[in-house]
């Protein structure tokens, strides 16, 4: 067989109703025609060398990107834009179907022509498929023999398919746009970005699309369906709120909410934009997820706010504003008793001032931590971020399996939940298996890709030990670059730059470190550590000491 006769072979394939010329990407039906370039043009065709097979999303990255680390962006993309090319819906598929927490399917009815071949009058029965299918398979192993697998796709490296743990593939994708404050006043920043961040947190729960985070300069490179937006002004007593969908193709809007009520009205336009977004996309809401006590949220504004407040301090990740977001989660409580999340994030800042030494009793703080965040199961035992809170705890007491399998409830309720999975990574990295970290980190990553420094250093650990030393750089660069003062990543490219022979510049990092922090101790640090006391950690203190630190 000649490689002109297989090209004239598989130059036009037929999927239901719609011309697919494989060899120009071109794609035609009965709504005009369009162009897939060639990486999305290679993703369609492994689906259809696979017709009716799930194929995960692992698979289809190690197949079309082969040797290549590319975000998992670069797959949705390609997705999206084959459903577009086809016509498709990705709520009701008739082309690519989404499997969730496996990956997808070709479904449609499928039959290779020549040209000039009309497609078959019998294209939309079942029977049909399943012999063009058949019919097909030669076909294209003849193809990828004489032009090379390589030219579309490779094979995969090894099969994933079957890990415990695995993002939830989502029917639609929604990017969440931090709320802008237009207020005019900096101190309400919290409140735009509460408010964007308790919407996100409550899409996030719903396994029949995934959750994106994005900033305003990442939107465009930021593949999606759907994308909210939207704006906050809190003036006096009053609250104006506006909240956009967007078609994630087009920009068209889609629902356009404004509101302008009193500030004890917030709880109630929260759940406004949050239900229209639901009713947009799934069409139904449940009687739950009408319940803000079933989200473990309250029903009293005043303790909202302070929580909002509570949260801001959380994220600065200093002694005197963890200090200050304890007190605010306190008063969050005190006016209402049952605010889940208020104890929740109480156990998070005692198990942030154990971890970073900001008390001098560190076991007292790690069980408040624990017992904050049990009372928070106890409210509300079905919320992930409780399950993720005692995974964390769990963690810092180096109870690896306990905090597994919190972090893995965490996962099972709320699939999109990337912070669970970046846990889970960290974990393995701990208990001495950084292989296991980095796909996990994938999946936290695909779900928000604009995440802080943290997942950066998550990956820069985990590659120091497999001995990767210049991805361990790229990725502790990446995350300096958004928290310059973190001294866990400081010390890995400390030791990461020994092993690229760039001592003067190791040296140098132990400066930085003790301008950072004058009483830093290693000893002190090491000693609540909580990766396990093993081969690893020897090895870590080891460069550590090689560079200068005490």
């Amino acid at each position: 067989m000649t490689r002109a006769f297989v090209a004239r072979l598989m130059a036009e394939l037929h999927l239901g109703n719609t011309l697919v010329r494989t060899d120009t990407g071109e794609i035609l039906n009965e709504n005009g025609g369009a162009h897939l370039e060639p990486k999305s043009m290679a993703v369609l065709l492994y689906l259809v060398e696979r017709h009716g097979q799930v194929i995960s999303r692992e698979e289809l990255l190690d197949a079309v990107w082969p040797g290549i680390h590319v975000g998992d962006d670069s797959l949705t993309a390609a997705i999206i834009k084959i459903r577009r090319a086809l016509g498709d819906d990705a709520r009701k598929p008739t082309h690519i179907e989404t499997i969730p927490k496996r990956g997808y399917r070709l479904i449609s009815p499928m039959d290779g022509a020549v040209e000039g071949e009309p497609p078959s009058p019998e294209g939309g029965s079942g029977s049909h498929t399943a012999r063009s299918s058949k019919r097909l398979l030669p076909i294209f192993a003849a193809f990828l023999a004489v032009v090379g697998i390589s030219v579309y796709f490779a094979s995969p490296r090894e099969d994933r398919s079957e890990q415990p743990i695995t993002l939830a593939d989502a029917s639609a994708v929604i990017a969440v746009m931090p709320f802008a404050n237009v207020s005019g006043d900096p101190q309400q920043e919290y409140l735009a970005m509460g408010i964007s961040d308790t919407i996100l947190n409550d899409l996030a729960h719903h396994s029949e699309f995934s959750i994106r985070q994005v900033l305003e300069n990442t939107r465009a490179s930021t593949p999606a369906d759907y994308i909210l937006q939207g704006s906050v002004a809190h003036v006096g007593d009053r609250l104006r709120i506006v909240a956009r969908l967007l078609d994630g193709d087009d920009g068209e809007v889609l629902r356009a909410l404004k509101f302008d009520e009193d500030f004890d009205d917030l709880l109630v336009i929260e759940d406004e934009i949050r239900k229209n977004v639901l009713l947009e996309i799934s069409g139904t809401i449940n009687d739950e997820e009408k319940s803000r006590r079933a989200r473990g949220y309250t029903d009293n504004v005043a303790a909202y706010d302070l929580f909002l407040q509570a949260q801001r301090q959380l994220l600065v990740r200093t002694a005197t504003t963890n200090t200050q977001a304890q007190s605010l989660y306190r008063k969050a409580i005190s006016a209402d008793e049952t605010f889940a999340r208020a104890y929740g994030g109480l156990a998070l800042s005692y198990a942030a001032d154990y971890r970073n030494g900001w008390v001098s009793d560190g076991d007292t703080a790690l069980e408040s931590a624990m017992r904050y965040a049990e009372t928070a199961i106890g409210i509300s035992p079905d919320l992930p971020e409780q399950h993720w809170v005692i995974g964390y705890v769990f963690a810092q007491q180096r109870r690896y399996e306990d905090a597994i399998k919190h972090v893995k409830l965490a996962i099972e309720v709320s699939p999109s939940f990337a912070d669970a999975y970046a846990l889970l990574g960290g974990i393995e990295t701990y208990r001495e298996n950084p292989e296991g970290t980095i796909p996990l980190l994938r999946n936290a990553l695909r779900i928000n890709p604009d995440a802080g420094y943290l997942y950066f250093l998550l990956l820069a650990r985990a590659y120091y030990f497999m001995g990767d030393y210049e991805q361990a750089h790229i990725n502790l660069s990446e995350a300096l670059g958004r928290n310059p003062e973190n001294i866990e990543a400081r010390l890995y490219l400390a030791a990461t730059l020994l092993h690229l022979d760039r001592t003067d510049e190791a040296e140098w990092e132990a400066m930085e470190i003790l301008g950072i922090e004058p009483d830093f101790s290693l000893d002190v640090w090491s000693e609540t550590y909580p990766m396990a006391r093993g081969k690893q950690l020897k090895q870590f203190l080891a460069d550590l000491r090689r560079a200068g630190f005490t």
